[in-house]
């Protein structure tokens, strides 16, 4: 089982409480910072060679904690702290009531400043008076006629001769004119029309994609170690760019993104092979009844976060992450999404991926996920580590 969701279900067996418990016991036990190897066998009194030696603070895990648990060095530590709850606990300190949040920040309008004024425009004022009509007059010349020039015979001379040299200049140049009209005796040669070299087919660039995997960690970078999110097989994303082997995808929250190895996806996806009355037919049976009694799966899935905990109150345990916030209740949690519910998974299930593969034939299948798909759900399984235990997860495409 992947250590993000072996956290999520050591989420849904452990009370808030104990919890809180274990990570004040954290906090005190890192100080001003020590490896984390060295912290665990303290906590524990157990040693492990795979846990990071990297030195950290509680200063650090605080932070780790507030930023979603996105560092994947905490990730296995906390995980293993988790699952020796009890001996972990039993160091803790006691718990220290949480800060209430800041308020927004937004600073009152102060009821005393004055409304400003409107600024009239001043008019533009001459700095010397403008002379009147009459005064202008006196300034202006007096315009004379313009007297008569003498008729002087040499202008007809002129005349005549500019007459006589366009005659003669008409007569000698009209054969030479008149050619330009008339039609070639050479025949005009036909050019043969080009054959037009046919379209070359181009790839079409990748749109859309969707996991192949059971997780897979999706980077703020390509080739990087920060770990944005970690995807599901069957998730789809849109993809707004391919580079070093890995796709930018959009996480279509906030306009968040991150990079997906391209193995890890594909561009070919199955149809859908189920009907939706087979996805709820198969829910009434396959999975704990005890809170569909309550609602549908339709109605759950198009509850918002607020109608949910009206209806079942408010869970016993909350995770979240760089996209989702999880709410945990006995053998169930909810995965919301912008303040609505997204998803629900059922946890620790009796149905087998044998008898969950008799549903039909798979959309999408790996040795340890399945992948159903009717017209409006998708319906999948994801296997334990140990081979037996499986999670359910139903949500609308």
């Amino acid at each position: 089982m992947h250590v993000s969701e072996r956290l999520l279900q050591l989420y849904a067996e452990l009370d808030a409480s104990t919890r809180n418990t274990i990570q004040a016991s954290i906090k005190q036990n890192l100080g001003d910072g020590k490896p984390l190897s060295v912290s665990y066998e303290e906590l524990t009194g157990k040693t492990s060679n795979t846990l990071p030696a990297d030195e950290k603070s509680a200063a650090d895990f605080t932070a780790w904690i507030k930023d979603g648990k996105k560092d994947t060095t905490f990730l296995p530590y906390y995980v293993a702290l988790l699952e020796n709850g009890g001996a972990t606990a039993k160091k803790a300190v006691p718990a220290i009531e949480a800060t209430p949040p800041d308020e927004d920040g937004t600073v009152p309008e102060d009821d005393t400043t004055e409304a400003r004024e409107p600024v009239v425009k001043q008019r533009y004022m001459p700095e010397a008076p403008v002379p009147s009509r009459a005064e202008r007059a006196k300034y202006q010349r007096a315009i004379e006629p313009a007297r008569p020039k003498k008729k002087s015979g040499a202008k007809w001379l002129g005349a005549l001769a500019l007459i006589g040299l366009l005659i003669g200049g008409g007569y000698i140049g009209y054969p030479y004119v008149s050619a330009l009209f008339e039609p070639s005796e050479q025949a005009e040669e036909v050019a043969a029309p080009t054959e037009e070299a046919e379209p070359v087919a181009e790839t079409p660039a990748v749109t859309e994609v969707w996991l192949t995997e059971k997780n897979v960690s999706l980077l703020s970078e390509p080739n990087g170690d920060n770990v944005t999110y970690i995807g599901d097989i069957g998730d789809r994303y849109d993809v707004l760019e391919e580079r070093d082997d890995h796709l930018l995808l959009d996480l279509g929250i906030d306009g968040m993104t991150a990079w997906a190895p391209v193995a890890s996806t594909t561009t070919e996806w199955k149809s859908f092979t189920l009907s939706d009355q087979q996805v709820l037919n198969f829910l009434q049976t396959g999975v704990d009844q005890i809170y569909l009694d309550r609602a549908s799966v339709d109605e759950y899935l198009a509850f918002s976060e607020a109608e949910l905990y009206e209806l079942l109150g408010q869970p016993f345990g909350r995770d979240a992450d760089a996209l989702n916030d999880y709410s945990f209740y006995t053998g169930i949690f909810f995965v919301i999404q912008d303040e609505a519910v997204h998803a629900i998974d059922w946890t620790n299930t009796p149905t087998t991926k044998e008898a969950f593969r008799q549903l039909g034939t798979p959309v999408y299948e790996t040795e340890d996920a399945i992948v159903f798909e009717s017209p409006k759900y998708s319906l999948r399984m994801f296997v334990g580590a140990n081979g037996t235990s499986t999670r359910i997860r139903v949500t609308e495409i």
